[in-house]
C-alpha cells in the first residue's frame, strides 16, 4: 500500500460512520450562541415593519383627505363660475329682448 493509502486508513474519522450532526454543525450549535446580525433582526423587524406600515396608512390617509378637499374646492369654483356665466347669459338676452 502506499503511503497516503495508508495514513487515510489511520484517521478516527474514516473508520466511524458520519452522522448528521457531524455533517451540520450549525444544527448541533446551542441555541443561545446565535449572530448578532440574527439577534438584530429578529428583535428589531417586527417594530420596524409595524412603524412602517403605520406611516404608509396615516400617508394615505392624509393624501385621499386632501384630494377630497381639492376636489371639493374645484367643484366649488366650476359652479361659482357656471352661476357667472348663466347670469351674463341671461343679462345678455334681456338686453337682446328690451332693444326689439
Amino acid at each position: 500500500m502506499s503511503p497516503l493509502r495508508t495514513t487515510l486508513l489511520r484517521l478516527p474519522m474514516l473508520r466511524r460512520p458520519i452522522t448528521s450532526s457531524q455533517i451540520r454543525g450549525y444544527s448541533s450549535q446551542n441555541p443561545t450562541t446565535t449572530s448578532q446580525t440574527g439577534v438584530f433582526y429578529k428583535a428589531w423587524t417586527r417594530p420596524v415593519a409595524k412603524t412602517a406600515l403605520l406611516a404608509v396608512f396615516v400617508y394615505q390617509l392624509a393624501y385621499w383627505g386632501w384630494s377630497k378637499l381639492e376636489v371639493d374646492e374645484i367643484k366649488e369654483t366650476k359652479k361659482a363660475e357656471i352661476t357667472r356665466l348663466e347670469a351674463q347669459v341671461k343679462k345678455l338676452q334681456d338686453e337682446r329682448t328690451s332693444k326689439k
